[in-house]
């Protein structure tokens, strides 16, 4: 099996940190050296800080220049001002490293002409070199399998997802929230000013890397218009792939060119492009976090826009639910009678409603035939719960009365568990994707739910949940329209 050119960038052997901060407790934004013990790394290879004012860090040799660290190194993260890079650079070929992530910024997206020709120079020695380079003015590479990290706080556990993004922060606010609900990522990288690296080189790495099986990107403007078309579309043609494109207005393009130096560019042009693509593109940070999970999950299984509503929550709940399905495009059909005169059996006709939305909550020995009932129902093409826990079935953790024995216990989160092992019971029986919708703040506190916990425990049964009903729609819309858009192209559904 070939080998992509890029794949050395993400599994280096040894790291230099070089500008690392003498302050060993340093945290935030450009703890490289931080990140990378927590994460691991230097247990897997050798990690090398690098300072002339220090002699060590929290008891680790600190070098006074790369060139005096061990060889090999393979990997330099470039935390030093702007003035002291060419002379890095130089001291990066000498030293034969394969790799350099620029963190410092102070370049092209600066505007200064004279800053802009001084990254074209070095970026031109390196190429010459054979050195890649990620950025200037990024926070490069997330890396799990890699044990590479570029904030603190990043799970190590291995994922799917591959994401691309022109920020930074805005990498990290993915990678924190939607480890919040349960997904791992492949590899994430930051890639800034794209002097060298652009978005181009990591698509077309990104389609061929067995691990990563979603792709999704953040971008502010394209430097190579003709090689993101065909990267982003032979990367899409084998796997789903979601784009977030910012600088969309006019504001947002003079902020996105003034942080990365990108011109921003038409957006009736990028949505062209993902169209003949086959690529989703998101609106909003919110969409692209529900699209990944989405595309992750079984909600990529749904093919009709038939929603059973299993509101558990209250009569008004259930309407604005209803009324927030049909505006994003799909449907509430009415539960067949035979279906109603099965339920009325054992759900009183006081306070409850079971012709879709299904506002009641039968007793707990025919909830599974309920919900296998509403599943199979003609017309539901997918099935939204919204679930509600009976309070007697957990005890609170610290609470006198609570059976200090694993198997006895029955707390919040192993009952979130046993809902979503629920969910993905219906879902295997019936055939019908089951699609969860956790209601926020206090009500899911006084309904006894964990959003966090619910997120997690059906991400993990591989069933996509959302945090309202509308996001839920939502979502399901835009794939339904990916897949109309993508007649043709391989069926990734």
């Amino acid at each position: 099996m070939s080998i992509h050119s890029l794949d050395p960038v993400f599994h280096p052997r040894s790291v230099a940190v070089v500008g690392v901060s003498s302050n060993p407790n340093s945290t935030g934004m450009g703890s490289f050296y931080a990140s990378l013990l927590e994460s691991g790394f230097a247990e897997r290879g050798g990690l090398y800080p690098v300072n002339p004012k220090v002699d060590e860090i929290n008891g680790v040799p600190c070098f006074p220049t790369l060139m005096d660290t061990p060889d090999p190194v393979d990997h330099v993260i470039s935390q030093v001002p702007a003035r002291f890079v060419p002379e890095l650079v130089d001291q990066c070929i000498a030293k034969k490293v394969r790799s350099i992530h620029f963190f410092t910024a102070g370049f092209s997206e600066t505007g200064d002409q004279d800053m802009a020709v001084v990254e074209q120079q070095m970026i031109e020695k390196l190429r010459l070199a054979g050195i890649r380079a990620i950025g200037p003015n990024c926070m490069g590479l997330y890396v799990p399998s890699s044990k590479l990290a570029f904030m603190g706080g990043f799970p190590m556990e291995s994922g799917n997802v591959f994401l691309l993004s022109q920020s930074g922060a805005n990498a990290g606010e993915v990678v924190r929230d939607l480890t919040n609900r349960g997904v791992r990522f492949s590899k994430v990288v930051s890639y800034g000013n794209g002097a060298d690296l652009r978005a181009h080189d990591f698509l077309d790495y990104a389609a061929q890397d067995e691990e990563s099986k979603v792709v999704a990107a953040y971008i502010e403007g394209v430097q190579d218009g003709r090689k993101f078309f065909e990267a982003l579309q032979r990367c899409a043609r084998v796997k789903p792939v979601i784009v977030l494109k910012g600088g969309r207005t006019q504001s947002g393009s003079q902020a996105a060119h003034s942080h990365t130096g990108s011109l921003a560019g038409s957006i009736e042009v990028f949505d062209a492009v993902c169209r003949q693509t086959g690529a989703l593109r998101a609106e909003t940070m919110d969409e692209l976090q529900d699209l990944i999970v989405a595309v992750s999950t079984n909600v990529r299984q749904v093919n009709g826009r038939g929603v059973a509503l299993f509101a558990g929550g209250g009569g008004g709940f259930a309407v604005l639910s209803a009324d927030a399905i049909d505006r994003e495009g799909l449907t509430v059909p009415r539960m067949p009678q035979s279906a109603v005169d099965q339920m009325r059996e054992y759900v009183p006709v006081a306070g409850s409603s079971v012709n879709n939305p299904i506002d009641a909550f039968p007793p707990s020995e025919y909830l599974d035939e309920m919900l296998r009932l509403i599943a199979t129902a003609e017309g539901m093409d997918m099935v939204f719960m919204s679930p509600m826990i009976d309070r007697s079935r957990w005890q609170q953790p610290n609470s006198p009365d609570k059976d200090d024995s694993k198997d006895g216990e029955n707390t919040r989160e192993t009952v979130v568990n046993e809902i979503a092992r629920q969910m993905k019971r219906l879902q295997d029986d019936t055939g019908t994707p089951v699609i969860g919708v956790i209601r926020g703040g206090g009500m899911a506190r006084m309904m006894g739910i964990d959003s966090d916990d619910f997120l997690v425990s059906t991400y993990r049964q591989g069933i996509g949940s959302f945090s309202s009903v509308s996001r839920a729609a939502r979502t399901v819309t835009q794939l339904l329209q990916w897949r109309e858009n993508r007649q043709g192209l391989p069926d990734l559904s």
